[in-house]
């Protein structure tokens, strides 16, 4: 009896509420204590943290359909996490995740928002297709082919599920894309050269620019030959020996390493200008052009003289 006073007691209401905290603790260390008893491992508790849910982000379960839902752009918060950028410099949302989502919208039938996620693809691959690009900077309309033809590859195969390079390692390919339209384009324009164990540029290019391919044609039948001979009468002067002088001038002047001094060569040696105008032209003193210019000269008879002794010696071993 008096137990049962001194437990209903002030501090009763104490010790109700501690008992009832410690109960569902008491029961969680039973179980804990029971898997352990039975070989069975205590399990996780299924919350995610903050690092598991940015690495989630680019793809979450839609719980209305069951399936992946992709990241949308027209969402403006969706849009957002494409643009940002992480620490290191990547983005929040992969590359190969982003083509990903490319496939998956064009899949259900929405183009337009696989569209607008191919613009965002192309505008992240920009920086390196003028990084690859820029050694043909001095012919700008080469430099926008070659673009231009590197962002119609890599739309062209995100949108091809059969693709599978690119999403296993994006920059690797992407760099390997960039190469392969370079070098397309310098086979195509006759800019590729053999260099020797100096990096100079040695013999003529590898291939007849396609400019010069266009203009050759030979009449295969009667037809042809009718065509041709009513045509108007051809200009006296040769045009392919003259385009083919302008790409040797080209090929012989890729020994001056300064485009300045290229620039100077050519006006004077080429175009005959005078010497008060080639100054005014490159916003430099006459005195100065006179001597880059000799400077530029010996330069060039040194180069030819060296390139015709290493064509005399290999003429004397094939004939040897």
């Amino acid at each position: 009896m008096d137990e049962r006073h001194r437990a209903s007691g002030p501090g009763s209401q104490g010790v109700t509420h501690t008992a009832a905290a410690t109960a569902p603790a008491v029961g969680v260390a039973g179980a804990a204590r029971r898997g352990r008893a039975g070989g069975q491992a205590p399990q996780r508790a299924d919350v995610a943290t903050a690092a598991e849910e940015s690495a989630m982000g680019a793809t979450r379960t839609d719980t209305t359909t069951g399936g992946p839902s992709y990241p949308d752009p027209r969402d403006p918060r969706m849009l957002a996490r494409l643009k940002k950028r992480t620490p290191n410099g990547g983005y929040e949302i992969a590359d190969t995740e982003l083509v990903r989502a490319i496939r998956a919208w064009d899949a259900q039938g929405q183009r337009d928002v696989a569209m607008e996620l191919c613009g965002l693809l192309v505008e992240r691959c920009m920086p390196e297709f003028r990084r690859h690009a820029a050694g043909l900077r001095h012919r700008p309309d080469l430099m926008e082919d070659t673009i231009e033809a590197m962002i119609e590859q890599v739309l062209r195969e995100a949108l091809d599920p059969s693709e599978v390079f690119m999403t296993q390692n994006f920059i690797h390919y992407l760099r390997c894309l960039c190469a392969d339209n370079f070098n397309r384009t310098l086979r195509q324009e006759g800019l590729r050269y053999r260099r020797d164990e100096q990096g100079r540029p040695t013999g003529r290019p590898q291939h007849i620019p396609r400019a010069l391919i266009e203009q050759i044609t030979v009449p295969t039948d009667d037809q042809d030959e009718q065509s041709a001979s009513s045509d108007a009468i051809p200009d006296p002067r040769d045009s392919l020996h003259e385009r083919l002088a302008a790409v040797e001038a080209q090929r012989i002047l890729t020994y001056l390493p300064d485009p300045l001094d290229q620039r100077i060569f050519a006006l004077r040696a080429l175009y005959k200008m005078q010497w008060e105008e080639i100054a005014a032209l490159c916003g430099k003193t006459e005195r100065t052009m006179r001597l880059r210019f000799e400077k530029a000269r010996i330069r060039l008879q040194a180069a030819l003289s060296a390139e015709v002794a290493a064509a005399a010696g290999a003429i004397g071993e094939y004939t040897r």
